[in-house]
């Protein structure tokens, strides 16, 4: 099957994998291999992407803010672990110098804080401008007889567009004797969400995410009535890979 070409393309103009580079079509990745790398943006606080004097092509990737943890209590005759945090998700996307103009809006996704009486805070989206964006992920349930994990973020906007990955199940049970495990937090593209840890008996907050997007870590507890938050969430960050 042959593709029917645009008749007047643009100097950079992507079209099915192809790109027109003043003379004739070229392969998308070959076009990526010939680019001379420029410089390289990370956005970890959201600000203003402004390009690089000589940028014609750039790799943005985005990561949203990571869900908390869920909070809660367990009792003196059990032992409770409430959901982890979902990672936010990623998404990637290849843009000509025209696709961004002068300039474009970076906002960094913040991940979601935890607290001992309600489920993990959501984490929020990252986006460079429309063109890319990648969902924050969503906070574990409290500790309780329905411990919801924290779902990853869905799927946002780019070439490349994937979920979050969802926290660790957590669990209620009419128990107080053994050491029991807190839940994890779900880990991003960047790193491990929030890691167990154990008690026997009392009670312990979860860890927090660890990297860009990860999920916190839920509480646990056993043979004790105390309240604890769950780990709180990481934020994203936007990498933008600028080519000559």
């Amino acid at each position: 099957m042959s593709l029917s070409f645009p008749a007047s393309p643009t100097s950079g103009q992507i079209y099915q994998g192809w790109q027109w580079n003043g003379a004739a079509w070229d392969p998308l990745q070959r076009s990526l291999a010939l680019a001379s790398p420029l410089a390289l943006q990370i956005f970890t606080a959201s600000g203003t992407y402004t390009p690089t004097a000589g940028m014609k092509h750039c790799m943005v990737e985005c990561v949203g803010g990571g869900g908390a943890g869920g909070g809660g209590a367990s009792s003196a005759t059990a032992c409770t672990s409430a959901g982890g945090g979902g990672s936010g998700g990623y998404s990637k996307k290849f843009l000509t110098a025209a696709q961004i103009g002068a300039s474009q809006t970076v906002t960094i996704g913040v991940g979601g804080v935890g607290t001992a009486t309600i489920p993990g805070a959501n984490g929020s989206a990252t986006s460079f401008g429309t063109l890319c964006v990648a969902n924050g992920g969503g906070g574990g349930s409290p500790g309780s007889i329905t411990q919801a994990v924290g779902p990853g973020g869905v799927p946002g906007t780019g070439d490349i567009a994937a979920a979050g990955m969802p926290g660790g199940s957590g669990f209620s049970m009419i128990t107080s004797q053994g050491t029991f495990a807190s839940t994890a937090g779900g880990s991003s593209v960047f790193g491990c969400g929030g890691t167990p840890k154990y008690i026997n008996p009392g009670s312990v907050p979860g860890n927090a995410g660890s990297a860009y997007g990860a999920g916190g870590g839920g509480f646990v507890g056993t043979n004790s009535a105390v309240a604890q938050a769950g780990g709180n969430g990481a934020s994203g960050v936007c990498i933008v890979t600028e080519y000559g």
